[in-house]
């Protein structure tokens, strides 16, 4: 007679009652909670670099062969920046070359993706700012400023998980207390931690200055910027807000004296 197998009663009542008694597998909610997956902070290799549209220190503004932006190229990629606010950047002008668009020249050099964004006109093309970047912004848009002696822009790209600002403010006091204000009102847009890097054309005791301080953390270096041969005053500056607990890990106005009239500065954030 053939026989089957019957497991004893007692023996599954057992193994039912251990099971209920196991402990559960851990499990999350969200994912980005365990420790394995646990959100890292974001560390950004930033530059601010007036470029005087490739010229040097006292170089002429009319001869398009003073323009070396292989060299302006070489000071970028030296500090492999993640994201870099160009300012006096030239596009398709007679004075820089009517085929030159100064921008995608230094985006292709460094490697980076390259958005510029024009001010005013000028014989044959464009003069603004640019921002290079190792990852291409979600959104871009652009504010004008009023200037003493032609307009000027605010540049936003946003990313992922931060927000730039890039500008160049004007020559006199009174426009530059109203640029203040553009830049608050454009900031109070966001939640995201924005980092606002541009030639300021204030030291830092400036009441200017003194006013972006109240909402904005200075994280650039403390030290002189211009001119670049001999450089005896900060007016460039990189400072960031929405990030109160941000590590400044790195900055220094860098050791560049031909490039520009401008020195770059530099830093490395982590928030």
């Amino acid at each position: 007679m053939q026989q089957f197998y019957r497991p004893n009663f007692f023996y599954g009542i057992a193994l039912a009652f251990a099971a209920f008694l196991a402990p559960a597998a851990p499990t999350y909610a969200d994912d980005a909670k365990s420790p394995e997956n646990a959100a890292k902070p974001t560390v950004l290799r930033v530059l601010s670099y007036n470029i005087q549209i490739g010229r040097a220190p006292g170089g002429s503004y009319s001869d398009p062969t003073q323009a070396v932006l292989e060299r302006t190229a070489k000071v970028i990629a030296d500090v492999n920046p993640d994201v870099a606010g160009l300012q006096e950047v030239d596009n398709k002008t007679n004075r820089s070359g009517a085929a030159v668009d100064q921008l995608a020249f230094l985006a292709e050099k460094t490697g980076l993706n390259g958005k510029f964004e024009s001010k005013i006109e000028l014989p044959g093309g464009l003069y603004g700012v640019g921002v290079l970047s190792r990852e291409k912004p979600l959104k871009t848009a652009k504010v004008y400023v009023k200037g003493s002696a032609h307009r000027r822009v605010l540049q936003i790209c946003e990313f992922e998980k931060y927000v730039f600002f890039n500008t160049h403010f004007p020559l006199t006091q009174e426009t530059r207390l109203q640029a203040v204000k553009i830049v608050e009102e454009e900031a109070k847009k966001y939640d995201k931690p924005i980092i606002l890097v541009g030639d300021i054309n204030a030291t830092p005791d400036s009441a200017e200055v003194v006013e972006l301080k109240k909402t904005w953390r200075s994280i650039g270096a403390d030290a002189p910027t211009f001119r670049a041969d001999k450089p005896t005053v900060q007016i460039d500056y990189i400072f960031i807000r929405n990030a109160p607990n941000a590590r400044v890990v790195e900055t220094c106005v860098v050791d560049e004296p031909l490039a520009s009239d401008h020195r770059p500065v530099f830093c490395v954030v982590e928030f």
